[in-house]
């Protein structure tokens, strides 16, 4: 199969300090600049994957019946969607990252119209899809962000779970992982939810990193929302509620999905809510850190038990006759840059490109 990528005219941005700061602010109508088309420029064929308040689409174009896919988001605040805009914008023509082709602020009306009665090809039966009703709120919309087709459906997920890879396939994804972590984190963009099911892996293995919905500008000193992200890859810092976390929690999720390719664990941290998931960290990672770490960035401990174990993990201890052949100490040592509980002395994606487990 061909994987196809979509190059229509569409502004590169290359935001300055000011410009981010606006996008931070509760300004939401700076830098909105949805098409002057409407949705049915496009057609869908059918639902492939629905969230909280979106739910995507595979489609066409219309003029030209060129592949697309379609995000529809309903019921989410305008600053937030333009935001996810901005940002997919910023990071049009790099690297193994989702391409966006358009975006569509849409009237509720139409919206409902296209995604309930369909319009695909006059010739064909038109499929019928149901919506979810979102609650009206001011400052809630309705929009459709177009991106470009993928010709695969296949998610590092799927290759994890199969357990049919080596080594050497390994290196390819993760590097080609954290290649695109570090082209995102050089424009001060954090992603916010890596995992297995938002990066998709096309015929030839190259990888393409999906869902920028939690995506973030990083602005150093500013306190975030640490109410994100999937508990398995959740970094310490967000367990613990430090507000002003950085980049380093892709970096940290990252190390999450490795461990798991590396020794075949799923997941390798199973807490069962968040505290569990803490208590998971500090029982792989000891206490003699955490009480240091804590300390040094003024973060209250709320757990209602701290596990008592002192001493760091030994990660050869999770060798075993399935994985002994993914094991290297340089994938060990990479883990063991990764899994720590200062954020600022966790290795960055820059850095990991650079680790001897990649050369």
């Amino acid at each position: 199969m061909i994987t196809f990528f979509l190059f229509l005219p569409i502004q590169i941005l290359a935001f300055t300090y000011e410009q981010q700061q606006q996008l931070l602010s509760d300004d939401v109508d700076f830098y909105l600049d949805y098409n002057s088309g409407n949705i049915f420029d496009y057609a869908f064929t059918e639902m492939i994957g629905q969230g909280a308040f979106s739910e995507v689409y595979l489609g066409y174009r219309v003029e030209d019946q060129e592949p697309v896919v379609l995000k529809h988001i309903k019921g989410s605040r305008e600053k937030v969607v333009n935001r996810e805009i901005q940002i997919l914008k910023a990071l049009q023509g790099l690297p193994n990252i989702v391409q966006i082709i358009d975006a569509i602020k849409g009237d509720e009306e139409d919206s409902d119209e296209f995604f309930e009665l369909g319009l695909d090809n006059p010739n064909q039966e038109t499929p019928q899809m149901e919506t979810k009703k979102s609650p009206h709120k001011e400052d809630h919309i309705e929009a459709t962000i177009i991106f470009a087709y993928q010709n695969t459906t296949r998610c590092l997920d799927d290759i994890r779970k199969s357990g049919n890879y080596t080594l050497q396939q390994v290196k390819h994804y993760f590097k080609q992982i954290f290649t695109a972590l570090n082209k995102a984190h050089e424009l001060h963009i954090m992603h916010r939810d890596i995992k297995g099911s938002n990066i998709l892996v096309d015929d030839n293995n190259n990888i393409i990193l999906i869902d920028w919905g939690l995506s973030q500008f990083y602005d150093e000193g500013r306190r975030q929302s640490t109410k994100m992200g999937t508990r398995y890859y959740k970094a310490p810092e967000l367990l613990l509620k430090y507000r002003e976390y950085d980049y380093s929690i892709d970096v940290w999720a990252v190390g999450c999905m490795l461990a798991d390719f590396i020794f075949k664990t799923h997941p390798l941290l199973p807490g069962k809510d968040n505290d569990d998931q803490l208590k998971k960290i500090i029982s792989m990672l000891g206490t003699n850190d955490l009480f240091e770490y804590i300390k040094k960035y003024h973060i209250e401990l709320e757990l209602d038990e701290i596990p008592q174990v002192q001493e760091r993990l030994d990660f050869m201890k999770l060798v075993n006759k399935k994985n002994f052949n993914l094991v290297s100490k340089e994938g060990i040592d990479l883990l063991e840059k990764i899994f720590i509980y200062d954020h600022k002395l966790r290795i960055n994606a820059s850095q990991a490109l650079e680790h001897a487990f990649f050369l």
